[in-house]
Order: structure tokens, then sequence, then C-alpha cells
């Protein structure tokens, strides 16, 4: 008797933790489909219905997030504060991604490095 109630109530925690699994996963896919509307409804505020590629406009984004964090600043900012800043832009942002970024700005004079780490922006960038 002892058994088979100690039974029963295993089986009725473990139905409700994968209710609770299932609810988990449900609120996950609705999290990602709000951010997916928040980052479409970024771009049509950002002015960018002329970039063709996703890839491109989460890249135009992410810039524009790091230039203004940069001139907010007025001092040097460390690379994990500017992908912080990145993440608001794009939530997938990927590290090496972000990286990335920074040394095609750095690349066309948009910002420097000045340290280990650290980015100002670029004497001619206003």
């Amino acid at each position: 008797m002892q058994n088979d109630l100690s039974s029963y109530y295993e089986q009725r925690l473990m139905r409700e933790i994968e209710g609770i699994d299932h609810r988990i996963k449900e609120l996950t896919d609705e999290r990602g489909a709000l951010l997916r509307q928040l980052m479409k409804a970024r771009w049509e505020n950002s002015a960018l219905k002329d970039v063709s590629r996703k890839n491109s406009g989460n890249r135009v984004m992410v810039e524009a997030r790091v230039l203004d964090a940069l001139k907010a600043s007025r001092r040097a900012v460390s690379t994990a504060n500017l992908y912080r800043e990145g993440l608001q832009a794009n939530f997938e942002l990927k590290d090496n991604t972000f990286r990335t970024y920074l040394y095609r700005m750095k690349e066309r004079g948009l910002i420097v490095s000045v340290g280990r780490g650290l980015w100002k922006l670029a004497e001619n960038t206003t």
C-alpha cells in the first residue's frame, strides 16, 4: 500500500513538472515572437526599409547604437559595454559578429581603439 501511494505521488509530481516544462516552452516561443516583432518595429522606425538583407539591417542598427553610446560617453568605452548596447538593437547578436562590426567600423574610420578593449569615436566622427 505504501509503495502504491509513493508511486502515485511520484507520477503526479512528474505530470506537474511536465506541465510546467510545456508552459515554459510556450512562453519562450511567445517571447521569441515578440522579440522578432520588436526588431521589425525598430527597422521601420530606423528608416531601414530600403535595406534588403536582414544582416545588413541588423548591422546598421547595432552600429548606430555603438556610435550613440560613444557620443554620449565622451570617453573610451569597453567592448563589453558596447556589446550590451548592441544587444539592445539586436537581441540575437553574437559576440564574434559584434567584434566584426567593431573591426569594420574601425576600418571605415568611425571609431578607434585606445587600448585593449576600449573604444572611442574617431576625431572626424561627429
